[in-house]
């Protein structure tokens, strides 16, 4: 099933609803397409200007092998569309201007890789990631608070940062109970972690 037959099928599924269902499809399908069309703009807009001041830093488009060029642009351009958060699209304006600098040619995986987890990435993890480069050693998972997140959401934003690679771990001690209860970890940003903050979060 195809992009386009889907949100039909999605729509026609919310206007069945009985009573509201063609009103409640009217008002999130109808200003869809214009919020999409809004942050695509947006972001091309702002791009440009910031394009401007790098300008001396971008790589001739010779240099991209073109097919997955246009395969990261494609997904990329999705991508954007789709996501509310600001904070997010700043990401993506990294990660494109990065593009426009450091040429897609046998790399795609990596650079796939680095769209798919910013596409997913919280802005919690985002910080998480920019307070280990901080740090001059590993640190112990569970040092790690922010004042109003519980820990285990921060445990749970640590674990998906080592699910993705971003972070390596070495098991230290297993604590039972208390406010010190859990498995200590030494954490660090991998080599991977490491790329992945340059070209995205800076």
């Amino acid at each position: 099933m195809s992009k386009v037959d889907k949100e039909l099928t999605i729509q026609a599924l919310v206007e069945a609803v009985p009573y509201i269902g063609g009103s409640l499809a009217t008002l999130y399908f109808g200003s869809k397409q214009k919020r999409q069309f809004h942050r695509i703009e947006t972001f091309y807009k702002e791009i440009k200007e910031e394009v401007a001041l790098i300008k001396n830093k971008i790589k001739d488009i010779g240099e991209h092998n073109s097919d997955e060029l246009a395969a990261i642009i494609e997904q990329l351009h999705e991508k954007i569309e789709k996501e509310p958060l600001i904070e997010k699209r700043e990401f993506f304006k990294n990660y494109f201007k990065n593009t426009l600098i450091q040429p897609v040619n046998r790399n795609y995986d990596e650079r796939k890789k680095f769209l798919d987890i910013l596409t997913d990435i919280s802005l919690l993890e985002a910080e998480v990631i920019k307070f280990l480069n901080e740090q001059t050693g590993v640190v112990d998972s569970l040092s790690i608070n922010k004042p109003g997140i519980e820990k285990s959401i921060i445990q749970g934003s640590i674990y998906k940062l080592k699910s993705w690679g971003i972070i390596t771990a070495t098991l230290g001690s297993i604590a039972l109970g208390g406010s010190d209860g859990g498995i200590h970890e030494s954490i660090s940003l991998s080599e991977f972690g490491k790329r992945f903050l340059d070209f995205c979060l800076k």
